[in-house]
């Protein structure tokens, strides 16, 4: 009669959303299934610190279950990532010496330690097959360019349009500026030459002969 009324409680408590009532009253029942799904919703709201405080709970005696329960999840794909969630949490709260003192540790950490590897070698190519995605259609130009970066280029552009407008209006005006202030200045090549014509033409004259 007391189990029936705790796994009431435990419906109502998933029903509330209500996660870490559910978590604490799974761990006392035994009820994996349970268990998961509450981890899995926190997960889902990043909820870490009400997963740490119903892994509190857990006395000395009784955190060899959620590293059994986690061993177990660890096994599939499809739970994995709730498996090294609640992992991280149970190795954030708990001391080394105290996870040492677990009995049959040894056998449990066995189990965990290829899988784990296994998932984050997955992991590892999935995200290296993303970055060689983004470069492939980068490549292809197929990727939509960003608008904050073409308006800022915009932007510049048309402030380097208007500075070079400006300069072109200074140097034109310096101009006109400087074009009256030049008076035309005669040309001494050709006075000269005509000076020297002249002379030339007076010196040259000979006594001209009279004729009796």
């Amino acid at each position: 009669e007391g189990g029936v009324l705790r796994g009431q409680e435990l419906e109502n408590s998933v029903l509330d959303a209500d996660y870490n009532k559910a978590i604490q009253i799974a761990f006392e029942l035994c009820r994996p299934h349970k268990l998961f799904e509450s981890f899995a919703e926190l997960c889902r709201k990043d909820g870490s610190n009400q997963i740490e405080t119903a892994l509190r709970v857990l006395g000395k005696e009784e955190i060899h279950l959620p590293f059994e329960y986690i061993r177990e999840w660890n096994t599939k794909p499809k739970f994995c990532h709730v498996a090294q969630y609640v992992l991280f949490g149970v190795f954030n709260i708990f001391p080394p010496t105290e996870i040492l003192e677990i009995r049959g540790i040894g056998e449990l950490l066995e189990g965990l330690i290829p899988y784990s590897q296994r998932h984050f070698s997955r992991i590892d190519r999935l995200v290296r097959s993303t970055f060689s995605l983004d470069y492939t259609l980068h490549g292809m130009s197929v990727i939509e360019p960003d608008t904050n970066a073409t308006e800022m280029n915009d932007a510049d552009n048309k402030l380097l349009v208007e500075k070079g407008d400006q300069e072109q209006e200074l140097t034109s005006e310096m101009l006109k500026e400087k074009a009256p202030s030049k008076k035309r200045k005669p040309n001494k090549s050709k006075d000269t030459s005509r000076k020297k014509v002249k002379g030339a033409a007076y010196t040259s004259l000979a006594p001209i002969p009279l004729k009796v």
